[in-house]
């Protein structure tokens, strides 16, 4: 495929998994404003801008290293990379479903740690293929481990 074509995929691939979990989960509803807010929640909380600036950063390299990958030469090496990079895209639209929408604090903790699995993978298996790829993962891998510490003192809090 073609460069723009390929960032097209990558970029749309994360943008949309990032707007699904936004339109999928009620997270602008006041209950579910309310019943997060009354989560019990450890002091190392960041404050929801931070989140935002977080995740703008998380999405822009998560759609590098896709777009990195899409460019390089087909493989099986390259297949199973992209099969990780897509679960944990799938894993970015699917949290806020779980966490917002279902209000499952055990279910969401599971997913979290799926996802350091699925980013685990993708970072080795990317490593493989193009390593300007696997390093553009390494920052989404560090903040799901932050974020399953924080997935799991909720859920244990509460």
């Amino acid at each position: 495929m073609g460069r723009i074509i390929d960032a097209l995929i990558a970029t749309g691939s994360v943008f949309g998994a990032q707007y699904a979990g936004r339109e999928l989960s009620p997270t602008d509803n006041r209950s579910v404003r309310r019943w997060y807010t009354k989560l019990e929640k450890p002091a190392v909380t960041p404050p929801a801008p931070v989140f935002a600036v977080v995740w703008t950063v998380l999405d822009g390299l998560l759609a590098y290293s896709g777009y990195k990958l899409l460019r390089a030469e087909k493989s099986s090496a390259r297949t199973v990379a992209l099969c990780f990079w897509a679960l944990c895209v799938a894993g970015v639209a699917g949290f806020p479903f779980v966490l917002f929408r279902e209000r499952r604090l055990d279910a969401s903790l599971g997913l979290c740690i799926s996802l350091i699995m699925a980013s685990g993978g993708a970072i080795s298996s990317a490593e493989k293929v193009n390593k300007c790829a696997a390093w553009a993962q390494v920052p989404f891998f560090v903040w799901l481990v932050f974020a399953t510490f924080l997935q799991e003192e909720v859920w244990r809090r509460n």
